[in-house]
């Protein structure tokens, strides 16, 4: 059953190419890689997705080049249940990220954003007449303040200074939350944010678990790829939010955790395997 307040992730869209390998390569070293996938990616789309297997009704902003991978990214996100009213096509290339991934599941990632440049004002337009219920947002579109929510949750990545202002709760990584206040220790960090204006921070730490007021450690899986877990993260809290989940952080890392133990960024659990793995976790 799909959740009463709907989501909209305003955000990219980006295509993977994915070479997993043993080990990352310094600079100025070739790799051998071991496999080759194209998946769909991209830190909203990943957010939307992971909204919408977890069982939110979600709608999507944002835009797509006039190509192949631009109409194989709007097929995704309507076959996973997205509403794409909201997804533009412009004349630009649709966003690509270069991914590597080892053999401990760490990566690398590198994005031609593309099409999602444009993306400017898109949010503002669409968000802007308000009775809007839970907006989501990332940094990898031009950023804009969004206004008229309920609910505004900024996932500022790839790090940049930001106005915080107006966002109910902000979701970085460790990288992230230190690159934009400078402060090394999560709750340090966390109170600086909220110091800038943001009503709630969320700290991401990887395998160390999230930091929000006290550090709720992660639970313990056998991960084969993190690309895209701290998108699930984001989507996650955001659908328990839409479903009135009594913790939605656990909800949220919950549904990470599962995603780590699958290739890909959208390999998303469904809401009766988060359910399912809460009740009785490894």
């Amino acid at each position: 059953m799909k959740s009463e307040r709907t989501i909209t992730v305003v955000g990219s869209v980006n295509i993977d190419l994915v070479v997993e390998m043993d080990a990352l390569p310094q600079a100025g070293e070739t790799v051998l890689g071991k496999t080759f996938r194209v998946t769909p990616g991209g830190k909203g789309a990943n957010q939307a997705v992971a909204a919408a297997r977890l069982g939110a009704r979600t709608e999507f902003v944002g835009c797509v080049g006039d190509d192949e991978y631009g109409r194989t990214a709007r097929r995704n996100l309507i076959d996973q249940g997205v509403g794409v009213a909201g997804l533009r096509t412009v004349d630009d290339h649709t966003g690509v990220a270069l991914i590597m991934v080892d053999s401990e599941g760490r990566n690398m990632i590198s994005v031609a954003p593309g099409a999602n440049r444009r993306a400017s004002g898109a949010g503002g337009r669409a968000i802007g007449a308000g009775g809007y219920d839970i907006v989501v947002t990332q940094l990898e579109t031009p950023y804009e303040p969004i206004r008229g929510a309920r609910c505004v949750i900024l996932n500022p990545a790839p790090a940049a200074p930001v106005d915080v202002d107006g966002v109910d709760v902000i979701i970085p990584n460790e990288i992230e939350a230190e690159q934009l206040t400078g402060c090394a220790d999560p709750a340090d960090a966390a109170r600086a944010l909220e110091a800038m204006g943001a009503r709630r921070a969320i700290i991401t730490l990887g395998a160390d678990g999230v930091w929000d007021r006290e550090l709720k450690p992660a639970f313990a899986v056998d991960a084969i790829d993190t690309v895209g877990a701290g998108d699930t993260f984001v989507g996650g809290f955001a659908a328990a939010l839409a479903l009135g989940v009594d913790d939605p952080v656990r909800f949220g890392q919950a549904a990470a955790a599962l995603q780590c133990t699958r290739p890909g960024a959208q390999n998303v659990p469904s809401r009766a395997e988060v359910e399912k793995f809460l009740a009785a976790p490894p």
